[in-house]
């Protein structure tokens, strides 16, 4: 009697592990990576944040010199805490604190977080958000860069075979800056379905011949399972190009971002290694460019954020964001660096260690006091010889 119900106890569990791995959702196609998209449901309660990061510059605007700046930053820690009593910004070295300062209100920074909270980022967003969203603009509403509606948009949608889903939406309409000549958009938007769906659009902005640009945009997703509910990888290619003319000028622009999710699954944990790079090449024919250094520019950002998440749901979520950036300007150097940063989403309040200051020219000479002596003999006479 022991036996059988020990076996039915244990028929029991095994029924319970298979439910638990058939409701987990994994990364696909349809959902690049469950972690974030876990963290922007939390953030959807205003938890309380801390980021740390320690930052290494190897390169900034022509500098010949960053000795005493990379000495400034070895076994330096940026910590920003944000919750509903406030945001503070805390600087340590080598564990010892140096400085807590108030992170000043902005109401442009607060608007753009209002407007992305809650939203997953790196996922694809549905076709018919994106219809919904233009069919809502009217007259006079900003969009960014000073600019507004200035012609509802009309739409015209393609539904798949089934009628159940859209597929496609044809784009007309018009934005302009104040006191300029309006930007006519015509174009189409794509999104098919498929095991490798490849999301596209063509748009035209034209206001006449020697103002206009042409924007074209492919995302190509893939999925591959390397061992069912257990490991995978999970892949976006995106381009997006631009050409035009702008007061006659040509200028051009190619932005190229490949994200791929490389997960493990055991029992109901997830964990995600989510590696981004974008690089950017811009080309600016404008006379005068050439002497202001931006005639041709390019960047590469890599990042690479790991992040385990549970099924049952996580109150704390922490991930790792490890940062590399390059800028060129004109084929020279201008920017290269790296960070690593560690976000924590969730839990209790960290009280700072010492009393919030304001950012002031008076808090900013106290730090350099405090960071002064920590300095070692080399940098300290470099400072005084001065650079």
């Amino acid at each position: 009697m022991m036996k059988r119900t020990g076996c039915v106890l244990l028929l029991f569990l095994c029924l319970l592990g298979c439910g638990a791995a058939g409701a987990q959702t994994l990364p696909s196609n349809e959902v690049f990576s469950p972690g974030l998209v876990k963290l922007a449901e939390l953030e959807m309660t205003r938890p309380a944040v801390r980021a740390e990061a320690s930052v290494t510059i190897d390169k900034a605007m022509y500098a010949r010199d960053l000795s005493v700046l990379s000495a400034m930053l070895k076994g330096t820690t940026l910590t920003y805490c944000g919750g509903t009593e406030g945001e503070t910004l805390s600087i340590a070295r080598d564990g010892e604190t140096l400085g807590v300062y108030a992170v000043p209100q902005n109401a442009a920074l607060d608007a753009l977080e209002g407007r992305l909270l809650g939203k997953a980022v790196l996922e694809r967003v549905p076709l018919a958000s994106v219809a919904g969203w233009l069919e809502g603009l009217e007259v006079g509403d900003a969009l960014g860069f000073g600019f507004a509606v200035s012609e509802p948009f009309t739409l015209a949608r393609t539904m798949s075979d089934d009628g159940i889903r859209l597929t496609k939406i044809n784009v007309s309409g018009a934005i302009a800056r104040e006191g300029e000549a309006a930007y006519r958009i015509e174009g189409f938007l794509r999104q098919p379905a498929g095991r490798a769906p490849k999301d596209t659009f063509e748009l035209t902005l034209k206001q006449d011949e020697d103002n206009f640009v042409e924007l074209a945009y492919s995302a190509l997703r893939e999925n591959e399972v390397t061992r069912k509910d257990r490991e995978g990888t999970a892949s976006v290619r995106t381009t997006l190009k631009a050409a035009g003319r702008l007061a006659g000028s040509a200028v051009s622009s190619r932005l190229t971002v490949t994200m791929k999710n490389r997960w493990t699954a055991d029992g109901d944990a997830l964990s995600e290694r989510i590696s981004i790079t974008a690089s950017l090449t811009h080309e600016d024919k404008t006379p005068g460019r050439r002497m202001q250094r931006i005639n041709s520019v390019a960047a590469e950002t890599k990042n690479t954020i790991r992040l385990t998440t549970h099924e049952r749901g996580d109150e704390v979520l922490t991930l790792t964001d490890a940062i590399e950036i390059g800028v060129t300007l004109d084929e020279n150097e201008f920017l290269a660096g790296s960070a690593d940063v560690t976000v924590r989403v969730g839990g209790d309040v960290q009280p700072p260690a010492l009393e919030p200051e304001e950012i002031t020219p008076e808090t900013a000479g106290t730090l350099a006091q405090r960071l002064y002596p920590l300095l070692d003999e080399d940098t300290i006479a470099a400072i005084r010889k001065g650079l």
